[in-house]
């Protein structure tokens, strides 16, 4: 009887202590299974941190305007030559002629990229800083040739609403070159004609022909396009070995 007593007990002592260790078991599972869940928590928190990417350029601007400011020589360093790693400076070039009409332009095309904290705009006048920037375009001879200076038409070169993406860090620069408009064109016809008959002194009385505002506003009509490729990192990429000095 005592044999078959202490049988029973034995085998209600190790069913019990299975169900206990089953059920300890159980709750060290669900514990386990709760920090995976916060780490994909946290990598869909880290998404949403500022960077470089198209997807930081969708963001709603903070701003009702564009702040552009000009690059100078007091400013040349802090908002290039020292630019934080993974920050870009979008830059205008301009004449005083058509600044105008170009900033505003530029404004509207730019203004949905300008909740990225990584970019910024800046303007350039080529009025005054001509030979920095054909220094640049030496880089990118296949997208802008700079012509010799035996080119009678060397210093008329226009580049006017050309935009350059610089990467000051990484010392490396996009090229956004516009496309001539039609009436862009036809006015450079008209100046062709012009200049061949006043060679030959048949026309001294005629008034020089110029381009309005709205070619030169055309300028960029697709610079909002380009800017989506600059985030996209698939445009051209043209490296320099340092920046020259902006005198």
């Amino acid at each position: 009887m005592m044999p078959l007593l202490s049988l029973i007990f034995s085998a209600l002592f190790i069913l019990f202590g299975t169900v206990i260790v089953q059920a300890f078991s159980d709750s060290n599972d669900d514990r386990e299974s709760s920090p995976p869940d916060k780490e994909e928590a946290q990598e869909k928190t880290g998404k949403t941190e500022p960077s470089f990417t198209k997807e930081n350029s969708s963001k709603i601007p903070k701003k009702g305007f564009v702040e552009v400011t000009e690059l100078t020589d007091v400013t040349y360093t802090s908002n290039l030559v020292r630019l934080r790693p993974g920050h870009m400076n979008v830059v205008l070039i301009l004449s005083n002629s058509t600044k105008t009409s170009l900033l505003q332009k530029f404004a509207l095309e730019v203004y949905t990229f300008t909740g990225s904290s990584c970019l910024h705009f800046s303007f350039l006048s080529l009025d005054k800083h001509r030979e920095w920037l054909e220094y640049l375009l030496e880089f990118a001879q296949d997208a802008a040739p700079i012509p010799n200076q035996y080119d009678k038409h060397f210093m008329e070169r226009d580049y006017t609403g050309y935009v350059l993406a610089l990467n000051g860090h990484k010392k490396y620069f996009c090229l956004f070159k516009p496309q001539k408009t039609v009436e862009e064109e036809e006015a450079m016809g008209s100046c062709s004609d012009l200049d061949s008959s006043l060679h030959l002194g048949e026309s001294r009385g005629k008034p020089s022909c110029g381009l309005g505002s709205r070619p030169i506003k055309g300028k960029l009509s697709k610079l909002s396009l380009w800017m989506e490729r600059l985030l996209e990192g698939s445009l051209q990429r043209f490296y320099i070995p340092s920046w020259p000095e902006l005198d």
